[in-house]
């Protein structure tokens, strides 16, 4: 069901060999153990849909100088929603030549707009081979979670609206935020009432063969001492039934999940454990707030304890700022 590297238990990666027989990969470079067993990495936002042109390449620049082990996406990395293989690939081209000039290893989870359609799926599979996977660094385990299976075909009016707006941000990025806000009110109000109250628009997909796979990797590493939980909807904020599984397997284990979509930094505690909506590395304007912000987040495993830093692309603060009362959604 997964194949692992050194024995030693330092790093170890698991993907599912029974269904994907490829030799591309979802990541970039390969992870070299520490001599202490301490490390940190950076995770980084959305930077689609609708992104200001320059602000995912300054969070780089900053992501370089910062010298992390390696660095974790939540997906959305491209605009997408292709019909058309090559415009797909030039917009992946672009993306992936920028990750492979960081010189860091850089790991993928798929977004909505990653992999929105049968040819964005095509095209994905093409190029990173696998939509879920895991991996263990020294007492850590990080598992990568595809919230986005079985994508339905967009409306082309939506697409139309789509396509406009994000040439507009291109042309004017000083009124990204503007040509946002009339993007979403033009779509909320085409929204059914059914959807915007039950959360329909943000539901995952998250399937049986995947839970299944995660359990085993899970079984096989009951003696870490954390888990990160990476995925592009923060699933936590609906009831899905899918998503309840996956956290009672997590159960009794301490563990930080890390999502992104909604494009505002938020923090919850759930369960006793962190929950971490990150906020946007480029992507557009998602409403008003104090997470509504350009930033990356700096994690350091020292020791066995774990700390975050925020870093805003024109400052540093902490996640306190960005953390909510606990909840727990009945």
């Amino acid at each position: 069901m997964y194949t692992l590297t050194d024995q030693k238990k330092t790093m170890e990666i698991y993907y599912d060999n029974d269904k994907f027989t490829t030799d591309k990969r979802p990541w970039f470079g390969d992870l070299k153990p520490t001599t202490t067993g301490d490390f940190s990495f950076a995770v980084v936002g959305d930077r689609c849909g609708i992104t200001t042109p320059g602000i995912f390449e300054k969070g780089l620049e900053i992501v370089q100088a910062l010298k992390p082990d390696f660095v974790l996406s939540v997906g959305d990395l491209v605009e997408g929603y292709w019909n058309n293989e090559d415009e797909a690939h030039e917009e992946w081209d672009y993306v992936d030549h920028l990750l492979e000039k960081l010189e860091l290893p850089f790991f993928h989870v798929v977004g909505n707009h990653d992999y929105g359609n049968e040819t964005m799926v095509k095209v994905w599979r093409e190029r990173k081979g696998f939509e879920y996977y895991g991996f263990r660094y020294h007492d850590e385990l990080f598992l990568f979670v595809n919230t986005e299976e079985s994508p339905g075909a967009l409306p082309g009016d939506f697409l139309e609206v789509f396509r406009k707006v994000t040439e507009d941000v291109k042309r004017e990025p000083e009124k990204s935020k503007e040509h946002a806000q009339e993007f979403f009110n033009q779509m909320m109000s085409n929204a059914s009432k059914e959807d915007l109250e039950k959360g329909n628009l943000h539901l995952p997909n998250i399937t049986d063969e995947q839970l299944a796979f995660f359990e085993n990797v899970l079984k096989e590493n009951e003696d870490v001492n954390q888990t990160f939980v990476l995925m592009h909807k923060p699933s936590w904020k609906t009831n899905d039934t899918q998503f309840l599984r996956l956290e009672d397997l997590l159960k009794n284990r301490k563990y930080t999940m890390f999502a992104g979509h909604l494009h505002q930094l938020e923090v919850m505690k759930r369960n006793g454990n962190d929950h971490i909506q990150m906020g946007r590395t480029g992507a557009c304007w998602h409403g008003e707030g104090v997470g509504s912000i350009d930033h990356l987040l700096l994690v350091t495993v020292k020791n066995g304890e774990t700390n975050f830093k925020v870093i805003e692309l024109n400052g540093v603060s902490t996640l306190e700022k960005f953390t909510m009362d606990e909840k727990s959604i009945d």
